[in-house]
């Protein structure tokens, strides 16, 4: 790896840290000791490169968090992104992801939509549940 490679890296890791910071004060970059954002509740794998290994990033943090217990997840910068870590792509399990919509009360819908819900716009002719279609409202 180039160093300008490995300086992004390590500086992606604090831009992370940083952004994480304004919920979890006491965020920082942890070398050495395998998670990379320390003093959060959760495993936050960090990578900041071109290609993306989702089956051995997957890999890592399940390995990290079958010891920790820990909510893990890994955040990408991809190429061509700056330093505004909200921008930044994060990835987990789809069980994770569903537990935490779960906790945050998703399993409580305020619609539920039905067969006899669902029509074909009469203008358009796309399926909708609305009526005029969203479609036809946007354009």
């Amino acid at each position: 790896m180039s160093q300008s490679r490995k300086h992004r890296g390590f500086r992606t890791e604090r831009v992370v840290a940083d952004y994480l910071r304004r919920w979890w004060e006491g965020a920082v970059v942890g070398r050495g000791s395998g998670r990379d954002i320390l003093n959060v509740p959760f495993d936050c794998e960090v990578k900041a490169r071109t290609g993306l290994d989702v089956v051995g990033t997957l890999r890592q943090i399940e390995t990290r968090t079958a010891k920790s217990g820990l909510l893990g997840f890994a955040c990408f910068r991809l190429n061509g992104q700056g330093e505004k870590a909200d921008d930044y792509v994060a990835m987990l399990r789809l069980g994770d992801l569903v537990e935490l919509l779960l906790a945050a009360g998703y399993d409580k819908r305020k619609e539920i939509i039905q067969d006899k819900d669902i029509k074909r716009c009469g203008q358009c002719g796309e399926w909708t549940i609305n009526d005029p279609c969203n479609w036809c409202e946007d354009q």
